[in-house]
């Protein structure tokens, strides 16, 4: 597989989130993220962590997503065994839960030092209430369409970050059916006499908030990207 951060799509989502080529070394490079709904910011380790949260937070099937985790201590630890940390505790819209590694590679169980892992790894997500879950770099990859779209549309909810989107939200509800599918260019002319950016900035929230879904898996979000009401 080829090294992390050398894949031209990877490096294309780099430049569409404000990360300057040159920057070899991205295991070294920390990435500061804002998640819609949250006024926190979040840091994140390295070019693959990065990816997984737009993976994560364009997922239609994640509720809530928490990113910046301490340790989880265990009682398979031994005394020289730092506590593990999971990249992201992940809860479905179901409610299950799932604790996350990202990494290039799946831990290999045929390696025993890496069956130790995924021994401790398995039980420091029982202790959370959760299953054990591995993202790779092949399945980033392989969600690229998705990850570059969220990089965009957060980047639309940031532009409003501050301002009150109730009013637009309800707004763009009320153009929007469960039964098929509204481009977001009609959204956009239905309410012209809004702010566009502020009727983006509520379309990316209500995606966020999982009361709108929409086409961005497969298609650029763009004025042809088709939404629908949830329920």
């Amino acid at each position: 597989m080829a090294k992390q951060g050398t894949s031209p799509a990877r490096a294309q989502r780099r430049r569409a989130a404000g990360c300057p080529d040159g920057n070899e070394d991205v295991r070294s490079g920390i990435w500061i993220v804002h998640a819609i709904g949250r006024e926190v910011r979040i840091p994140l380790l390295g070019d693959l962590r990065h990816e997984h949260f737009y993976f994560t937070e364009g997922d239609p099937e994640v509720g809530l997503a928490d990113y910046a985790l301490e340790p989880t201590p265990t009682s398979l630890d031994r005394a020289d065994e730092r506590p593990l940390r999971f990249d992201g505790v992940i809860t479905l819209r179901d409610g299950s839960r799932r604790c996350r590694r990202v990494a290039v590679r799946p831990l290999d169980p045929s390696d025993a030092r890496n069956a130790r892992l995924l021994e401790r790894y398995a039980a420091a997500a029982r202790r959370l209430g959760g299953q054990f879950e591995e993202i790779t770099a092949a399945e980033l990859d392989a969600a690229h369409t998705r990850i570059s779209n969220w990089i965009r549309i957060i980047g639309s909810y940031l532009r409003c970050r501050g301002r009150s989107l109730g009013v637009a939200e309800a707004l763009v509800m009320a153009q929007v059916s469960a039964s098929q599918g509204v481009a977001l260019g009609e959204v956009l002319d239905r309410l012209s006499d809004q702010p566009p950016a502020t009727v983006l900035a509520a379309v990316a929230s209500l995606l966020r908030q999982r009361k709108l879904s929409s086409d961005l898996d497969e298609r650029t979000w763009s004025r042809h990207t088709l939404v629908r009401r949830i329920g």
